[in-house]
Parts: C-alpha cells; structure tokens; sequence
C-alpha cells in the first residue's frame, strides 16, 4: 500500500491519539502549539482544545524564555533531532520529568516552519542514558517510519487483509517475533498467540486488528497477554498489554487498513499495589472484576455452608445479566463508543450496591449480581425476581451518550444456593445456564435455572462450536428452491437457503440454528460460506447454459453482514473471482433491517445497485411499517411473506394481499408470493398481478443436484393454464 501525503498525515493523527507519549505540533517562531495528541493533554491535565496557540515553552519547567526557545532551536540538525531532558508542569501545577525531543517538521504545505516535539515522562530507575533518537528527514513517510520508532509504543501499519506493512521495534519486541516474520504477514502466519488475563485463548478472528478490519470501527482489548514465541522471551513467556486498533480510510474513504497499537502493561501488572487493583476491579467500569466477584461467590457459599441457620448467610443468589444485542452497539458506533454505555449501565447498577449484594463486570456487555442473605416480609425467590426486574428497569430506562439517545434491554438469569448449586463455581455455571435459557425466549426475560437446563445448555454450547466448524469446512449445504414466473411457467431462478444435518442430531431446522448463528456472531461465517457456494455453481450452471438468460439466485443476507463495512466490496470480489456476473444475485434483505438506519441502508443499496446487483425485500409487511421510504430504494423485488399467502382463505388477508402487489406494481417493483402450496393460492396471485411464485406447489427446497435436474426436466405451465 503505497502511502500518500494526506493518508501519512492521517497515520500520524491516528498514532499520536493512541500513544502515551505526549505529541506536539508547534509553530517554529512563536513556540504555539498547533495541534496536540490526547496523550499530551492528559500530561498537563488540560483539554487539547484550551492548549492551542498556547505558548509551549510556558509549560516547561524551568520556563523558557523566547531567547531561550530560539537558542535551543538552533541546536536541532535540519534533517535530525535533538533531545534534552526537562520538566513538563501540569494544570495543577505538578512538574513531571520527561525527554522532550525536538525535530524539524519540512512536510509541504505550511507557511511557516514547524517543529514536531514529543514528551516522553522518565521511568525512575531506568537507563535512558544510551538511548538513541531516530534520524528524521523532512520527507513526510519518512517522518512517520522515524516517529514510529521514537515512541514506545508497539505499532503497527495492518493492509485491508490483516498483514502487517510497518512495524516498529517496539511491536517487534512484544509480539517476539523476528522482523521476517512479521512485515508481509498476517496474524494467522505465524500465529500470535493472545489470551485474556483470566487465561482464556482469544481467538484471532475476535482480537482488535480483525474487528477493526471486518467492521471498520475502532476496537480496544483493555488488558491481553501475548505468548512469548523463544525470539526473546522464554517460549510461551506470557506479557500484559493493551491493545487499540484504528481503521485507516483511503483519499477515498474505501477501508485501506488499520494502525495496531500495543502498550506494554507488564510493568504496571508485576507492581504489587497495581495487581490486587487490577484483579479486585475492572478498569473500565470500576466496578468489580470477573476474578473478584466470583471470589465473592465463593466466599459467600463457603459462609452459608459454616452458618446454615444464620438468616444472613443462609443463602446466595447469582444474577447473570446481559445486555440484549449490544454487539449491534459496537457495530454501528465502534467499541469507544460502546465503551461510554457501559460506564453510564454501570453506573445505573451501582447504586444497588448495599451489605448483602456485590456486582462485577464478567464480559462485555455482561454483569454478575451476588446477594445474600433473607429477608422476612419476602421469599428467596420473590426477592431475586424483584432485584432482576430492578436491575432491568434501571438499563431500560433512556440512555444519552454523544448526543444520542438509546434505549436497552437486558436479559437476566437466576441461580440460588443451596438449591441449584454446593459450591461458587457451579453456582456460577448454573446462573450462565439460566442466562442462555432467557436469550433462547427473545429480550428482556428473566429465568431461573432449573436442572432440565443443565443438559440443554451444554448441548447448545457444543452445537455453537459445531456450527462454526461446519460452516469454516463448509459441510452446510445450500439447497434451492426453484421461483417459478407467473405468465410463462418458466423458471427464472431460485432462492439459496442453507441447511444443516449434524452427524449426530441429524437435520437441525434454521429457525433453530440462523437465531443462534445470529446472536454467537457465526452468521458472518455462514453468509460467506454460501454466497461462494453459490457463486461457484452459479458459474458452473453458466457454462452448462442451464439457467435462461435474466435468471437470478437470491441468497438472504444477514443485518450484521450486510452493515460491515467493506461488505460491497467483499461480494463483488467473490463474483469476480468465479466469473460471476452481479446481476445473476438478488440481495434479499428483512424489513426490519431497512428500518434500522433507512439512510444508511438506502446507500449501501445504491453502491449494490450501481455495481449490477439485485436487491429484493423479503417479508413485506411483517416488520415496521416501511411504506413511506419504498420509493427511496433501488429495489428490484418485492416478496409477499408466507404468512399473508397461506391465509388467501382469509378476505382479510386477500386484502392485505392486493394492497402490497398494487403498491408494488405503482412502483414498478417485481413480486414475489412465497409458501405457494395450492391451485387456489396460484390463481388468486395470478388475478391480483402477482409477477412470480416460490413453494412446495412446485418443488421444496432442493440440493444441488436435484435442482438442477429439476431445472432440466420442468415443463413450463403458463397462466394462461388457469
């Protein structure tokens, strides 16, 4: 990726918001400061907003005077840098020593000379006598491969495919790998190995850099370990870190890659002090850590269990609660973003603190609530339930972050000792079952555990693991089900729809396996498994001339596919990869996602459209009323929900029926009738102008193979054979 000057100059704004060592941009003449990194107002303890066009050399300890600026100007080299150690004096008026390093900004563009300075605050103890700065020279990407090694930070400059293009030593040194093997690779080759400081694996596919990749929003892990890889450090060596990725866009605005940040925390974690801070509470809430709260847990079983007739330690209940669909949150605004909800949830779920409850942070967007204790006027029970329905009314109540409102939603689930568990963790365990339970019944619900949830939530966990591994080996199999034109019979495509029989449980329906898939995250992996699916057979059927000329597949794309960013360019690449025209796929999306965000949506179906794809709306008229914004859309197909044709019975649902067909014929919009599976369903579409059909009146969803040969055996009947 070749770098040009207004995207380096977006590099370094991205890198100097991410770094802790202050960055400053001063007027060369007047010691002003132009611009300044968020790391270098946090030094002085002012908003980078009140520090513009302030005199720097005012905060310099001892203060400088202009003479003096102008002297220690005259001792940086034209195409160098100079270093000198000073005091940096806060808002407060606290004094920290650091290394200011001056270097000669010759970047066009700039009226008057400028000069890069960089704060970086002294670690007591530490020899930075024979510490050498970076030779800079006034070439712009040669100022950014020069900053990135005077900062301490890790960092790395990631391509749109996750390999790594720059590389500090610093990044070299955390990740212990040699520079060969870093620069032109990926995360997956070699692989870094990441965990959570609790010790559990990270996957790639959910670290920052990917995220930041897939979605095109900031992503941050607050505290990672990386496994030592023998370069360095002793093999499987562990070290704490902080990780930050930014996306970096094009002139264009296309996604061109990311900058990957990793700031050591080894030393912060190694103090004694610091440890028991970080283990007993969550830096981003400040509520208690997932470590400390189910040490709570243990804790309060083991002192029901020393003083079962105590009405204050006798029993303990877990509440498990989780934000509904929050990973939406992080989707659409980033995790910084994501990052401010939580505080202000947390907050909210605070103030419940008392003697006989505790709550912790334990994942992302999930929270764990102990109490003890009884109360006499209340049953155990009643009382849990009470305090899950508090704890949801605070969430749901309205929210305000950046100007926007939100409303949440939480689902809740319930364990109690002695009656579902004898000790923490199996407490713990039992109140994560009942939480999966209450997400398997929609939003907002509350569930207690009972012991038919135990082998249920364990096969679910397992069938999660297994629908990943199928859909990475692609043993899903996609089945079509033929769409049938109304006037001439013939066959003018099909819709895609994925099907999984699991060699132990057998066929498992989508309505089971799709909502899950949808909630763990895996649907991403599904979708591409089959729209390449259906790229290659389509390419297949192309060459075998088996489908008419104007035919379409249509393949249901997911909200959390279809709002990633990068997602156009990512299909059109696929097609392009097999031959594959864009018009040969129709998109269909659900009603519902087009009312999320109606113009935002309503672009990314215009760049679809511009490229030559299709895009149809599935379900009409079982979602938001969408009405009014129908005509904003580029849209090819209108398909009549199942639910409306298999009531043509019903004069309610003929009336309904013909409304949408007459507003989609007004619109010039193609119709689609779906669940077709009688004469009389056939004939009423026909009379009310319905374009084309799908349903078992024809064929049922179909394998490859017998698809195909429906395809080469059907005889078209017209309408005319009414």
């Amino acid at each position: 990726m070749e770098v040009s000057m207004s995207e380096a100059e977006e590099l370094l704004a991205l890198l100097v918001d991410h770094l802790q060592d202050g960055v400053w941009l001063l007027d060369a003449d007047s010691a002003a400061i132009v611009e300044v990194s968020r790391s270098g107002s946090v030094q002085v303890g002012s908003r980078a907003s009140t520090l513009l066009e302030t005199n720097f050399c005012s905060l310099i300890e001892p203060e400088m005077t202009s003479e003096a600026w102008q002297l220690l100007l005259a001792q940086i080299p034209t195409a160098g840098s100079h270093t000198l150690a000073v005091g940096i004096r806060s808002a407060i008026g606290y004094v920290q020593a650091v290394d200011l390093t001056l270097t000669r900004d010759h970047s066009c563009g700039h009226q008057h000379e400028r000069i890069l300075a960089i704060t970086r605050s002294q670690i007591p103890e530490a020899d930075l006598s024979g510490a050498q700065r970076p030779e800079l020279t006034g070439d712009l990407e040669t100022l950014l491969d020069a900053t990135l090694e005077a900062l301490g930070e890790g960092v790395a400059i990631l391509d749109q495919l996750g390999r790594v293009e720059k590389a500090n030593s610093a990044f070299l040194e955390l990740v212990d790998l040699q520079q060969s093997l870093v620069l032109d690779h990926s995360m997956f080759d070699p692989p870094w190995i990441w965990q959570s400081v609790q010790g559990d694996f990270i996957e790639i596919e959910d670290t920052p850099p990917v995220q930041a990749l897939r979605t095109g929003k900031a992503q941050r892990l607050e505290h990672v370990q990386l496994r030592g890889n023998g370069l360095n450090r002793t093999l499987g060596d562990l070290i704490s870190v902080e990780v930050t990725c930014e996306p970096l866009l094009g002139e264009d605005k296309t996604l061109r890659g990311a900058v990957l940040v990793l700031s050591d925390l080894t030393a912060l974690v190694q103090s004694v002090g610091h440890r028991e801070q970080i283990e007993a509470t969550d830096p981003l809430t400040s509520l208690r850590s997932r470590h400390h709260i189910t040490a709570q847990v243990d804790a309060a079983v083991r002192s029901a269990e020393r003083n079962p007739s105590d009405p204050d330690d006798a029993r303990v209940g877990v509440l498990h609660v989780d934000l509904d669909d929050f990973r939406s949150v992080n989707d659409t605004f980033g995790t910084a973003f994501g990052d401010e909800v939580l505080i202000a949830v947390a907050d909210r779920l605070r103030d419940l603190t008392e003697r006989h409850i505790e709550i912790g942070r334990v994942g992302v967007d999930e929270f764990l609530v102990v109490i003890t204790g009884n109360d006499a006027s209340l049953s155990f029970d009643t009382r849990l339930r009470r305090l899950a329905e508090e704890l949801q009314r605070r969430i749901e109540q309205p929210l305000v972050v950046e100007g926007l409102e939100l409303r949440l939603t939480a689902s809740v689930g319930i364990s109690r000792y002695p009656a579902n568990a004898s000790d923490g963790a199996t407490l713990v365990r039992a109140a994560d079952t009942a939480l999966a339970a209450s997400r398997r019944e929609g939003r907002h619900q509350v569930r207690f555990f009972e012991s038919s949830l135990d082998k249920r939530g364990r096969t679910g966990l397992a069938l999660d693991r297994d629908l990943r591994l199928a859909a990475a080996q692609r043993n899903l199999q996609v089945y079509y089900q033929p769409i049938i034109d109304l006037k001439s019979g013939a066959v003018t495509g099909a819709e895609a729809l994925v099907r999984w029989n699991h060699p132990e449980h057998g066929p498992i329906p989508p309505s089971i396996f799709i909502p899950d898939a949808e909630a763990t995250g895996a649907i991403s992996a599904i979708s591409d498994m089959v729209v390449t699916t259906v790229a290659e057979d389509l390419a297949g059927w192309n060459e075998q001339s088996l489908l008419k000329a104007g035919s379409r597949i249509a393949i249901n794309i997911s909200a959390t596919e279809f709002e990633q960013r990068g997602f156009v360019q990512r299909l059109a690449a696929t097609l392009n990869n097999v031959g594959v025209l864009p018009s040969q796929l129709e998109l269909e999306i659900t009603e519902t996602l087009l009312m999320r965000d109606v113009e935002v949506t309503a672009q990314r179906l215009s760049d679809l459209h511009e490229l030559g794809f299709l895009v149809s709306l599935d379900d009409f008229g079982t979602g938001y009323s969408s009405l009014s914004h129908l005509h904003m859309l580029p849209l090819h197909t209108l398909k009549v929900d199942r639910c409306f044709v298999s009531e043509l019975g019903d004069g309610r649902s003929q009336t309904i029926t013909r409304a949408i067909l007459n507003l989609a014929q007004g619109l010039g919009i193609h119709t689609v009738g779906e669940g077709v599976e009688t004469e009389d369903q056939r004939r009423f579409l026909i009379e009310a102008g319905c374009d084309s059909v799908q349903g078992f009146l024809y064929a049922p969803p179909l394998p490859r193979l017998a698809f195909e040969k429906f395809m080469k055996n059907h005889r078209p009947v017209s309408a005319l054979a009414v």
